[in-house]
């Protein structure tokens, strides 16, 4: 009697023995011998997933009992990119009677207000991710307009507002960790609250890293000089120039040039 090994070993060799005619006959063998025991799904392997659960995946590709390696990927693709947390999602067939599904998965950014606070992606998606499993330190976007608690994807102002936090997490990485809440302060121009300061860092969209560690400086040096006391708005809207408001009536505003006090 061949051992499991071999056993194996013979169901493999007869694979590709079946796939080898498809360079002859093309999808019309594939129809013939879609039914073959030897194609039935057996395993299917995820990536890409860090919020998803590889169960829940697998759930949506909804095989059934007899399902073949040869089935529809178009169907199963959908049925996939349907669940709101997935961006784009790839299948491949690894023959006999494997499926490789890698998923893009849409990752929480910020939260925006419904009124409660709700995770989005960079898109402006609404994510359904429980806080209570996955807690959530992210920015908070404050939105001038009301946002409807059904729609799946937020307003233009709130998905604009999420690409920025995108755009600052990618230049500056730190300073957008330490982001406490971001708003529309005019057109094309944000503020930006950090956390543990009771600061706005005024800024036209797309500041550049570079920029933004010239207004830190400058808010730094002014707290040397106000003994540790923050001002109220660290202003990059001017180039070459930094503008910090203060608190204090008799102070209302100090200037730096870029790079320099």
């Amino acid at each position: 009697m061949p051992s499991p090994m071999m056993t194996r070993q013979l169901k493999v060799l007869a694979a590709m023995v079946a796939v080898g005619p498809l360079a002859y006959w093309g999808p019309g063998w594939v129809e013939m011998t879609r039914d073959l025991e030897v194609f039935a799904v057996r395993d299917v392997e995820v990536t890409g997933i860090k919020l998803l659960s590889e169960d829940a995946v697998v759930a949506r590709l909804a095989l059934g009992s007899f399902a073949s390696v040869w089935g529809d990927a178009d169907v199963w693709r959908q049925r996939i990119a349907a669940d709101p947390m997935v961006r784009a999602v790839e299948i491949r067939r690894r023959i006999p009677s494997k499926l490789l599904v890698d998923v893009d998965e849409r990752v929480p950014i910020a939260l925006a207000g419904t009124p409660m606070l709700e995770p989005i992606d960079a898109e402006g998606y609404r994510l359904p991710i429980d806080p209570t499993l996955y807690p959530l330190d992210l920015p908070i976007i404050s939105s001038r307009g009301p946002v409807s608690e059904d729609a799946a994807l937020f307003p233009e102002e709130v998905r604009s507002l999420a690409a920025e936090v995108e755009h600052l997490m990618a230049t500056h990485q730190d300073f957008a960790r330490r982001i406490s809440t971001i708003r529309w302060h005019a057109e094309d121009v944000v503020a930006v609250r950090l956390q543990r300061l009771d600061v706005d860092f005024i800024m036209p969209v797309l500041t550049t890293g570079e920029r933004i560690r010239e207004g830190e400086s400058a808010l730094g040096h002014a707290m040397q000089q106000g003994a540790g006391r923050s001002p109220v708005e660290v202003d990059l809207r001017f180039a070459e120039q930094v503008i910090i408001r203060s608190r204090s009536a008799n102070f209302v505003a100090s200037t730096f040039t870029a790079g320099g006090r």
